[in-house]
Order: C-alpha cells, then sequence, then structure tokens
C-alpha cells in the first residue's frame, strides 16, 4: 500500500518524502525549510492572467517551489545574483491591479448622432441624462377624467338611495336581507334599474375613479424641473429642431412638465457648481486655444463623452460633481466654525491684554465694552452666514434652520461669555 497523500489544489504531495527543491544552473543547492515553504511561496505572488480568447486557462509555474501550495502563474524562484523583492513590494503587490483586457473593459454606448433626427434622436437625448428627463403630467386631463368619474358616482349614489327609500316604503326586508333582495332583483325586468346592478356598476366606477385618482396623486409628488434644466431641454430644441413647430405644444406647456429625477439635496448648489465648472472650462479653452474644454476629462465619464459630439451639450458625471460640491461644503463649514473661533480667541487677548494696560490707567472698563461689542458682531455675521448657507445647500425645514442656527449661536456665545469682565 502505497503512502498517504494530501491533495492541495491541483497537486498530489507525498507526505512522508519530502519534495525535491529545483537547483539553479548557478547556484548551489539550498537546505528545505521544515514547514516545506521557502520566501518565494511566503510573497503570495500567485496571479491569474486572462487571456484575449475565450479558451483562457490557469498558468502553472514551470517548478514548484512548494511542497505544500500550487502556484497559478507563479514566475520561477530567484537564482543566481537576482535581488530578493524588497519589503515595500512584498507589502504592495498583492494589492497592484491588473489592467482588465479590452473584451472586459468595453462598453456599448447610444450616441446622439447614430440616431435618426426625429423622436428617437429626442428619446435618445431625453435618455441620456436624469435631468432632461422632462415629460407632461396632463394634469388638466386627469382632472377632466376625475370629475367626469365623479359625477358619474354622484348619480349613481344619488340612484341608490332612491332605490332604498322607495324599498323602505314597500318592501322593508329587502333593506333587512341580502338574500331577499337578490331573490327579488331575480324575479325583476331583465332591463330593470334595481340594487343588484346599481352597486354593481358603482363598484366598477369607484374602481376606475380610485385608480385614476391615486395616479394622479403619485403625479403630484413628482418634483417640477429647475429653470436650468428646462432652459438646456429648450435650447436642445431650438438648435437641433428634432420636432416640427405643430409637435412643440408639449415642451411649451412648462406649467404642467414633470422631472423624473429624484430631487437631491443640494441640487440647485450642484446646478450652479456645473454652470460655474461650464463658464471656467470655456475660458481656458479659449484663453489658452485648445480642441477641447479641458476640465471635462475630469467631470466626465468615458460613457458621458462618447454620447454626442456636440459641442453645446456638456453632459457631467453625477458623482464626480458631488464629490467636488461635498469638498466645497467641508471647506464652508470649516471656515464658518474655525474662523469665527480664532476670532474669538483673538479678542479674548487682546481684552485680556486691555486689562492689564487699563488697570494702571483706570481705562479698563472702556476696552472690556469695545471688545465685547467687536465679539457681538462677529457672533451675528457668522450666525447669518450659517444660517444662509443651511438654506442654500440643504433642504432644511424651519424648525430644523432655527435649532442649527440656534445651536451655532450658542456654540459663539461660550466665547463671549470669556470676554466679561468678572
Amino acid at each position: 500500500m502505497g503512502p498517504a497523500r494530501t491533495m492541495t489544489g491541483e497537486t498530489y504531495v507525498n507526505e512522508k518524502q519530502p519534495p525535491q527543491t529545483p537547483i539553479c544552473p548557478t547556484s548551489s543547492a539550498t537546505p528545505v525549510s521544515p514547514t516545506h515553504t521557502d520566501t518565494d511561496t511566503l510573497r503570495g505572488d500567485a496571479i491569474i492572467e486572462i487571456l484575449e480568447d475565450d479558451n483562457s486557462t490557469l498558468h502553472r509555474s514551470p517548478t514548484s517551489t512548494s511542497g505544500t501550495s500550487s502556484s497559478v502563474g507563479l514566475p520561477p524562484a530567484p537564482c543566481g545574483d537576482e535581488k530578493p523583492p524588497t519589503l515595500l513590494r512584498r507589502i504592495t503587490g498583492p494589492f497592484k491591479s491588473i489592467p482588465e483586457p479590452p473584451d472586459v473593459v468595453e462598453t456599448r454606448t447610444r450616441t446622439l448622432e447614430n440616431t435618426p433626427n426625429g423622436f428617437p434622436r429626442l428619446a435618445a437625448f431625453q435618455a441620456s441624462e436624469a435631468n432632461f428627463s422632462l415629460y407632461r403630467s396632463f394634469n388638466y386631463l386627469h382632472s377632466r377624467v376625475l370629475l367626469d368619474l365623479q359625477d358619474d358616482i354622484t348619480c349613481l349614489e344619488k340612484e341608490l338611495d332612491d332605490l332604498d327609500w322607495d324599498d323602505f316604503e314597500e318592501d322593508p326586508n329587502r333593506l333587512r336581507s341580502r338574500e331577499t333582495d337578490v331573490a327579488a332583483a331575480e324575479t325583476d325586468a331583465p332591463n330593470a334599474r334595481n340594487r343588484r346592478v346599481v352597486l354593481t356598476e358603482i363598484r366598477n366606477k369607484l374602481m376606475q375613479y380610485d385608480e385614476v385618482l391615486i395616479k394622479a396623486r403619485t403625479l403630484e409628488s413628482f418634483q417640477k424641473p429647475s429653470d436650468r434644466n428646462y432652459r438646456s431641454v429648450r435650447r436642445y430644441h431650438h438648435n437641433t429642431k428634432p420636432l416640427q413647430d405643430s409637435e412643440m405644444d408639449a415642451i411649451r406647456s412648462k406649467e404642467d412638465i414633470v422631472s423624473l429625477r429624484n430631487g437631491r439635496e443640494w441640487a440647485s448648489f450642484d446646478g450652479g457648481v456645473e454652470t460655474m465648472i461650464s463658464q471656467i472650462d470655456h475660458f481656458l479653452q479659449k484663453l489658452f486655444r485648445l480642441r477641447s474644454p479641458p476640465l471635462q476629462r475630469y467631470f466626465r465619464t468615458p460613457e458621458l463623452r462618447a454620447k454626442t459630439t456636440n459641442q453645446f451639450i456638456s453632459l457631467y458625471s453625477s458623482s464626480r460633481i458631488d464629490l467636488l460640491v461635498n469638498i466645497m461644503i467641508t471647506f464652508v463649514i470649516f471656515v464658518l466654525l474655525v474662523i469665527p473661533v480664532v476670532a474669538m480667541y483673538l479678542l479674548t487677548s487682546e481684552m485680556q491684554e486691555g486689562q492689564q494696560e487699563g488697570n494702571g490707567n483706570g481705562k479698563s472698563g472702556s476696552v472690556s465694552s469695545r471688545d465685547t461689542f467687536n465679539a457681538v458682531g462677529v457672533l451675528i455675521v457668522f450666525t447669518l452666514l450659517f444660517s444662509a448657507a443651511m438654506s442654500l445647500v440643504t433642504k432644511a425645514a424651519r424648525h430644523e434652520l432655527f435649532a442649527a442656527s440656534a445651536a451655532y449661536c450658542a456654540i459663539l456665545v461660550v466665547f463671549i461669555g470669556n470676554l466679561v469682565v468678572p
């Protein structure tokens, strides 16, 4: 019976007989580690190579350097005068990214220029950016349909009331038992308007009415497009004229247009940032006489750049714009918190120096009152700036804005308390 073997990966290793270590032609044999591992195995430099064809396989090293593990695409052990890898290379080696082949990273993008002009190109344009997904809500037609259904149900309600009162005077049992009412309805004439027929019509009308009512309520929750996005779509219609003039009534109904884009917390601020980037980009392009705006490659993904070659259309990546906006907001918060604190600290230092000088001259009271007045001015100015920043870059409610401003003001009041002379 042969010796027991252990299977690790795809290599069978004899547990009792240690494997032979390959000897380089230019070096002498090296002792085998007691744990059947060596420094090359401990590096963990195994890689999986992706071939360009579909028959990609796992590449093994021509020589195995370990008796207990197999390597996939592992280069042979360094021989001769080759220097071992440095510590930094061992640490950063497993984290290095391998460039993907073209068939992995390639993407398919629908371009505006490769779409027939008309409704197809207009649909491609509005689908290219969520801010351009503007459509009519038809609020007037929803109201007309709801009013019509409402009047039908009202008429049926009155007819049902009349039937109830008639049966109350002639046959009260039909109102007290549904079985009796159904049996009596079967004996009526085929085209008779009895209670069963009226209730069936009411049920059908109510189902239609409720469905339209719920849909209309959902449409009312859609947000109106910003003026910037609406003007962008109108400018596209003006520049390319995808539709005939008679077909432009939909986009002209501005009060009836809704946007499919969910509003972000500071969507208006993002729009201002995008406008600022666009203006700076065109200014730099004219200043340095460049072929393309220099900032677009930083704020536009390759897919967005591939959607159109129209120089009047600028599609920015929302994630990259959000990153820039977050950096700007962080800087604003830092300024609003640090600068008033530094100003209060300087006023406190000046007051202490003024008190020491005023004790000898008898003018400490005037110095203290002046510094206190200056501190109150700093508090008012920065509290107003904080409230303006909150209302500009957030959708905070009124009570939230009031609570945040009060908390910010309370922080600054603490420093004013240090200016009070005992």
